[in-house]
C-alpha cells in the first residue's frame, strides 16, 4: 500500500507533507498544486487524441494509450521518476478528488494506491 498525505493549512491551499515513495510524491503535488480544484483540463486532454499531455508549474501529465505518465518537472534525479498509471485509473481519481476534495474542503486528504485502485481519505 502507498499513500500520500496532504494538508490544508488554515487559509491556504493543500501542501503534500508526506509520502509513502517519490511516485506518490509526485501525485500528491499535482494534485495539490496543479490539479488543485480544476479537473477538467486534465480530463479533456485524456479524451481527446489530439492532445499527448498537460503541462502544470510542477508536474507534467502525458499520455500513451491506456496509460498516463505523471512527472516531477524539477526531479533532481538523473532521470526523472515517472509515475505510471492506468488512464481509466487516472480519471477516476480526478472524479474522487473533485467530489471528495474540492466540494467538502476537508483539512486533511490521505489518497492510498492499493492494487492498482485509489481510495481518497479525508478528515476535518
Amino acid at each position: 500500500m502507498e499513500f500520500a498525505k496532504l494538508l490544508a493549512p488554515e487559509n491556504s491551499d493543500y501542501v503534500c507533507i508526506e509520502a509513502s515513495n517519490i511516485e506518490m510524491g509526485i501525485l500528491g503535488n499535482l494534485l495539490s498544486r496543479d490539479v488543485e480544484c480544476n479537473i477538467y483540463p486534465y480530463k479533456e486532454t485524456l479524451a481527446d487524441d489530439r492532445f499527448t499531455g498537460h503541462g502544470g508549474n510542477f508536474t507534467s501529465v502525458n499520455k500513451d494509450g491506456d496509460y498516463v505518465f505523471i512527472v516531477d518537472l524539477y526531479s533532481e534525479e538523473a532521470v526523472p521518476t515517472e509515475f505510471i498509471i492506468l488512464k481509466k485509473v487516472f480519471i477516476q481519481l480526478l472524479d474522487d478528488w473533485q467530489e471528495k476534495v474540492c466540494k467538502h474542503k476537508p483539512k486533511e486528504v490521505t489518497i492510498i494506491y492499493d492494487d492498482n485502485q485509489f481510495t481518497i481519505e479525508t478528515k476535518n
